[in-house]
């Protein structure tokens, strides 16, 4: 017996269901397109960047200010598809209202890694060629270039960006308490609750400088209606795997920070 596969189902970006090709899903790309254009007008145009904060938490209906910004720029496929619809316009009105606070995303934490990761492993290999393949430069470089695959083709779930947030520790980052309550809590909502709940979570982000990855929070958005179930498993999933490798990477440097220089003489 077969069984049919929605196109939601097959696009979205996640563990168990990974596109056939090795790039990002065709929704990941789109959402990735509408992102930077709605970043971009609301960085250059103060009139758009108001009509799309106009919208923030409020439905289709209720936000004409924003229909000649954000109607240009919807695919074909969500025209005729409500909630489809809802997840874009409430993607541009969040991005409007808090990205510009200067909170980083994914791209420039992948950015920053690089800096800080590969760009110092290629000098090692220059300068000891003969080393073999398990320098530990080398394997942070080998790490990086994975986690800018990874991204590229899956984006960061929300629950990566909380994971994140926590990492940061202090009064920079969020109480690890405090998200995993926020998580919790969003991962119980209707499509309806989701999108009433999402502003405070974004802004709860952002103003611990730690954007969401819009794209991928866009394309869940478009899932949640008929894989809510699904999509909360992948946010939690990811949150608690990102927390482990943060306290796994906390301990060897501690570790590393607390071993002996050389042998005692």
């Amino acid at each position: 017996m077969t069984t049919s596969t929605t196109s939601g189902e097959r696009q979205q970006p996640g563990h168990d269901a990974p596109p056939a090709s090795p790039g990002a899903s065709s929704w990941l790309v789109e959402a990735r397109q509408f992102v930077a254009a709605v970043t971009r007008v609301a960085a250059t145009d103060a009139g758009a960047r108001a009509a799309l904060r106009s919208g923030v938490g409020k439905g289709l209906d209720d936000v004409p200010r924003m229909h000649r910004i954000v109607a240009p720029l919807l695919p074909g496929a969500v025209l005729r598809d409500t909630e489809g619809q809802r997840a874009f316009y409430t993607v541009a009105a969040l991005i409007a209202a808090y990205h510009r606070h200067g909170a980083i995303g994914p791209d420039e934490q992948a950015g920053q890694q690089e800096s800080d990761s590969a760009r110092p492993a290629a000098a090692a290999v220059e300068a000891e060629p003969a080393a073999g393949p398990g320098i530990p430069e080398q394997r942070s470089a080998r790490r990086a270039q994975a986690e800018r695959q990874r991204r590229e083709r899956f984006g960061d779930s929300l629950g990566q960006s909380y994971a994140a947030a926590v990492a940061r520790g202090g009064r920079q980052g969020i109480r690890e308490s405090a998200a995993e309550t926020r998580l919790n809590l969003l991962c119980k909502q209707s499509t309806s609750g989701l999108h009433r709940h999402l502003p405070s979570a974004v802004r709860q982000l952002c103003d611990r400088n730690t954007a969401p990855d819009w794209a991928r929070l866009l394309v869940d958005l478009r899932t949640w209606p008929q894989q809510r179930k699904q999509v909360a498993r992948w946010w939690l999933q990811d949150y608690y795997r990102a927390r482990q490798a943060a306290d796994i990477a906390g301990a060897l440097k501690a570790d590393d920070a607390s071993a002996p220089d050389g042998p005692a003489s």
